[in-house]
């Protein structure tokens, strides 16, 4: 088992079944590679006049690797839709069969060097939530743990994985689960709440995907949790052309999610100041508006969940 939490054996078998006589950089390589990197941009960049620049350095780095295995999987979207045609038009010929054998091959070696870049970029953000103690996530869009549910690469079990996997993933099927939290719940005691309330939440969803705004605090420790369960983050997207209704934008675009369930922290749970005392009126929001919906929602101070 890598110390990344991927499978060595996995990644082996992947990336030893593209019939490509270039051998694949080994895991433990990869993992170096996106160590060393990502801490020599903390290095160089975390200190004197570039200091307040380094994490955003760091996270477009990742950002870019992200980017790259996201191009590979688009072409081996392709092949595989590619595969998926010729399976259905196979007629017995050594044509058509010499034609899936090349079709096999081509998304065996997409799905190798996405694997690849997956490892690389999981390391390397490793290494930056490590260093900084932030979360690093796309800009657009989600990730999701391939490496963790890749099973047997044969060309019908290729092609069933990938439906499962587009499925799980696209938008209309996905169970979402929103948390809304305030910047001031940053203490292991709101931790301690925050993950309590999240782990009702999965058992009541199992398949869950966390949507939050990834704002500081609560948001962040609630993107920690789903991170460390493999669990598929989404964070919303709306204008901030009008800073002062952009919050409650936020909160309008994680109800259009239709979530399951709704968590919300209005305060954190050992206020510093009379202002803290007071709930937010933005995570309040969310949650009169979900209650106003028909949705399940929870306050995360609330001891008891039902």
């Amino acid at each position: 088992m890598s110390i990344f939490g991927a499978s060595t054996s996995t990644y082996d078998h992947i990336t030893g079944l593209t019939g490509d006589s270039r051998p694949f950089p080994s895991q433990g390589e990869v993992e170096h590679l996106g160590h060393v990197i990502m801490n020599e941009i903390i290095d160089t960049f975390g200190k004197d006049a570039m200091e307040d620049h380094a994490s955003m350095i760091a996270h477009c780095i990742i950002g870019g690797i992200h980017a790259a295995q996201m191009r590979i999987e688009r072409d081996y979207d392709r092949a595989a839709n590619e595969l998926n045609h010729l399976h259905r038009e196979f007629d017995g010929s050594e044509v058509k069969d010499n034609q899936i054998q090349d079709a096999t091959e081509r998304s065996r070696l997409f799905e190798a060097v996405a694997v690849v870049l997956e490892t690389f970029r999981k390391s390397a953000e490793a290494t930056y939530e490590v260093q900084t103690g932030d979360i690093w996530t796309p800009y657009r869009g989600s990730t999701s743990n391939r490496l963790s549910t890749y099973a047997v690469l044969e060309a019908g079990e290729t092609l069933r994985r990938r439906r499962q996997q587009a499925q799980k993933g696209s938008e209309p099927t996905a169970r979402y689960v929103v948390f809304r939290g305030v910047q001031e719940a940053n203490t292991d005691a709101d931790a301690e709440r925050i993950f309590a309330a999240l782990e009702w939440a999965r058992q009541k969803c199992p398949d869950m995907q966390l949507a939050c705004t990834g704002n500081l605090g609560a948001e962040k420790i609630a993107m920690m949790w789903a991170k460390n369960k493999n669990i598929i983050v989404h964070k919303a997207e709306f204008s901030t052309a009008n800073r002062k209704r952009a919050p409650f934008l936020a909160n309008d675009t994680l109800l259009a999610l239709k979530p399951v369930i709704v968590l919300h922290m209005a305060q954190p749970v050992n206020p510093k100041s009379e202002k803290e005392c007071q709930p937010n009126g933005i995570v309040l929001n969310i949650a009169q508006k979900a209650t106003e919906r028909g949705i399940l929602n929870y306050p995360v101070m609330k001891r008891e969940l039902a």
